[in-house]
């Protein structure tokens, strides 16, 4: 019987790979004198899952003999030399895994959770996720490991997303790796935001720059289903990435109204609602947990908008529940307008160039008639409540 293409090629690579080795190695049925074989996740979906992330300390911790990684040694391999090149590197690799989780595990020994933590690392994240469970809109419940991964396969798919509304790359991304911890109660939330962000809080905590933290928890009260917690983390999550995006600068001071209305915008471009705040915001007033289109057209044909000449001198964190509204219109404006032209009027903010300057530059817009324009603007593209 003539051998099947897949043993053929198995063995051209043996002999190959033997053609490299000494003159003890022999051809090894195992491994076909590769000195590895596969470590193979029995749960598919699992293993699915796993692939789309750098390391995770529930399968590290699990799979102690593999750490997770594609390969193990080839026990009682035929092939010495072979097996002794792939011991060398899954030991390194191994030794990897373990300094990662080790460090891991000192969150975990600093916050002593109630309900054990899931690490992840992807490209441009550490998750660390307390969620005991998530209940999707669907009703399917996933447990503590499947929620993690959910979270960060978010946390990824924003990142993309929200580069490509801004157009810019990792290039100019002066931070790459941004700390996320989704706490699941109260004191843990707490002790994690003066820890690792040094923002006292019972809400959620942000260092924005270098390092580049958020801090939250699941507070039921607030966010009664997983979409709401969701739309949470992306608003805070687009302020620690506009942070870093072309310079190391937060824009809460100088432009509040475009660090909250970028904020917004995500949001509602994602989620088609708005209405979270943040920890340094007044929380006198609620927003409004709503589709916010209709909300502005209602006020700007009643005339309770504020001048924008006012508005942009605001720090965000004295912007009022009203003005949150108007700022998440008027960066909408401003994308629809013309996209490309933002993250330079971002740029430009950043290197402290004049609101004035860079609007009349990128938009042919000047501050004094700047409302005459929105407010048509508003008049003629948002609808009202039907």
């Amino acid at each position: 019987m003539r051998p099947t293409k897949g043993i053929a090629l198995a063995g051209l690579l043996a002999a190959a790979l033997l053609g490299s080795g000494s003159a003890q190695d022999k051809l090894c049925p195992k491994c076909h004198s590769t000195g590895r074989v596969p470590n193979e996740i029995e749960d598919a979906k699992v293993a699915e899952m796993e692939a789309q992330v750098i390391h995770c300390s529930h399968l590290i911790s699990r799979d102690r003999a593999g750490r997770g990684l594609p390969f193990l040694p080839c026990a009682g391999c035929l092939a010495p030399s072979l097996a002794a090149q792939a011991r060398a590197e899954f030991d390194r690799l191994a030794a990897e895994k373990d300094a990662w989780l080790a460090e891991r595990r000192l969150i975990d020994a600093t916050l002593q959770p109630r309900e054990a933590f899931v690490h992840i690392e992807t490209r441009h994240f550490l998750l660390t996720c307390g969620l005991p469970k998530v209940v999707l809109p669907s009703k399917v419940v996933l447990d503590a490991h499947e929620a993690a991964h959910l979270y960060a396969a978010r946390l990824e798919e924003f990142y993309s997303w929200f580069q490509t509304l801004l157009g810019y790359t990792d290039e100019e991304a002066r931070v790459l790796k941004h700390q996320v911890f989704l706490m699941n109660d109260l004191r843990t939330l707490m002790k994690a935001a003066t820890d690792y962000a040094q923002t006292p809080t019972d809400r959620a905590g942000r260092a924005v720059g270098d390092p580049s933290i958020f801090v939250t928890w699941r507070d039921r009260s607030v966010f009664k289903t997983d979409p709401d917690f969701h739309r949470h983390v992306v608003h805070h999550v687009s302020h620690l990435l506009l942070g870093v995006f072309h310079l190391k600068v937060w824009l809460v001071d100088r432009a509040g109204w475009l660090e909250e209305g970028l904020a917004h915008v995500c949001e509602m471009r994602l989620f088609g609602l708005a209405g979270n705040s943040c920890n340094i915001e007044q929380t006198e007033e609620d927003m409004p947990d709503e589709d916010w289109e209709p909300l502005v057209k209602k006020m700007v044909l009643q005339q309770q908008t504020v001048p924008f000449a006012l508005l942009q001198e605001k720090r965000a964190d004295l912007l009022t529940a009203k003005e949150h509204l108007q700022v998440w219109a008027i960066t909408d404006f401003l994308l629809k307008r013309d996209q490309k032209q933002l993250p330079e009027l971002i740029r430009r903010l950043k290197q402290d160039v004049p609101l004035r300057d860079a609007l009349r530059d990128l938009y042919d817009l000047n501050i004094v008639s700047f409302d005459l324009v929105w407010s048509d603007w508003v008049e003629e593209n948002y609808r009202l409540k039907p």
